[in-house]
């Protein structure tokens, strides 16, 4: 119950203020793509670079954590792109889509402050790691493979460059690099840096989960309800369960790295699942119900996963 009150509460507080408050037409779609932006672009950096930056560093990092979270994320890839095609009759591109709403975790908007709360600055190593590799991983993968599905072609060097350069432009990415960069250098930011730092990178929490909010009201809630629900089961329950057996009774690891492996499993699908569905015309309907029900849900399997935790 301490669990619930204290970390999941307040953070899907926000993000339901952040839904009625678009519902009631008090903010408009411009309003959310503002704040999100913002989000990205300027508070989620600082928080990062902020905390990084001032995070005393493992001796030794347990690296099987990220093959406890991917080896999550490609089974439920897999397997939703499986139910597409045996259970729902997609083509492959479809396929595509239901594999990255079943796999691909809300690591920003949600993943970041959730950790964070429950967690704090320790969880930061882990965090840029998964971050890191994450869309990097799987869009391009996603892109391809719909492409497939159209007779498309998408060479190997297009799709290396598409990658590289989603890397080195998100700013997400770079406020990691130079949070690890002045970490290792010992770089101080100056005391009124580090305070606008500081009241810069305090906004990013509750924007970001505000911003999530509003983005999942002005979604389109139309599509067929068994394929999200499906989606949702993997996501949710599915993912995060590999990442343990990975983690634990396969690579034996403990401590934080398991804790923020198994909970950013846990995550809901993230948004760009939706916009993907949208870009390509590839189920939308799906993904943006998939979207939905796995923030809904994800208030009770996440609280369970940080009662687990002992978060």
């Amino acid at each position: 119950m301490h669990i619930l009150l204290s970390v999941v509460s307040p953070v899907f507080g926000i993000m339901a203020l952040g839904f009625v408050a678009v519902r009631l037409r008090a903010l408009d779609a411009g309003h959310v793509k503002g704040l999100v932006l913002f989000v990205f672009n300027f508070a989620i950096p600082v928080l990062l670079f902020r905390s990084l930056a001032g995070v005393e560093l493992p001796e030794d990092i347990a690296w099987g954590f990220l093959a406890a979270f991917y080896a999550g994320s490609f089974v439920c890839y897999g397997l939703g792109m499986l139910s597409g095609r045996v259970f729902f009759g997609r083509p492959l591109d479809q396929q595509a889509i239901f594999g990255m709403a079943g796999s691909f975790s809300n690591t920003v908007l949600v993943g970041i402050p959730i950790v964070l709360t429950a967690f704090g600055p320790d969880a930061t190593l882990p965090l840029f790691l998964i971050i890191a590799f994450h869309s990097a991983t799987f869009m391009p993968l996603t892109v391809a493979l719909i492409e497939a599905g159209r007779g498309g072609d998408v060479s190997a060097g297009r799709q290396l460059r598409a990658v590289v350069n989603q890397v080195i432009r998100n700013p997400i990415v770079i406020g990691l690099a130079l949070g690890l960069t002045a970490n290792l250098t010992g770089l101080a930011l100056p005391g009124p840096l580090d305070r606008f730092a500081e009241l810069l990178g305090g906004a990013a929490v509750p924007c970001a989960l505000f911003a999530m909010g509003g983005s999942l009201a002005a979604y389109p809630m139309m599509g067929d309800l068994s394929p999200a629900v499906v989606l949702t089961s993997l996501k949710l329950l599915v993912h995060p369960l590999v990442a343990w057996l990975v983690a634990v009774p396969l690579l034996g690891l403990e401590g934080l790295w398991v804790a923020v492996a198994v909970v950013m499993a846990g995550m809901p699908s993230g948004v760009n699942v939706y916009l993907f569905g949208a870009r390509y015309e590839a189920a939308p309907g799906v993904a943006a119900r998939t979207v939905f029900l796995t923030s809904l849900f994800s208030i009770a399997t996440l609280s369970l996963l940080l009662l687990l935790f002992q978060a």
